[in-house]
């Protein structure tokens, strides 16, 4: 299992950027580090996640990835 750290915007022209992991220690201390710099705006966040792969994470996680329009036409369970 990696760590991965995906940082995303609540703007739609902002891509969203993953970050790999295999030391979970390295990776908080990066996530802590984001946070910081992220200072509270409320249009960026960055959470950090467990995967066996950015591929599972990209479609456990596809919320982090899709655009709204993308979002709007999946089904709902």
């Amino acid at each position: 299992m990696s760590h991965f750290l995906v940082f995303y915007s609540r703007q739609p022209s902002v891509e969203t950027v993953v970050q790999e992991y295999a030391d979970p220690e390295d990776a908080v201390r990066h996530l802590l580090y984001a946070e910081r710099e992220l200072g509270g705006d409320p249009s960026r966040g960055v959470v950090m996640l467990v995967a066996d792969s950015e591929e599972d994470l990209r479609r456990t996680h596809s919320h982090y990835f899709a655009s709204i329009e993308e979002l709007l036409r999946q089904p709902v369970a």
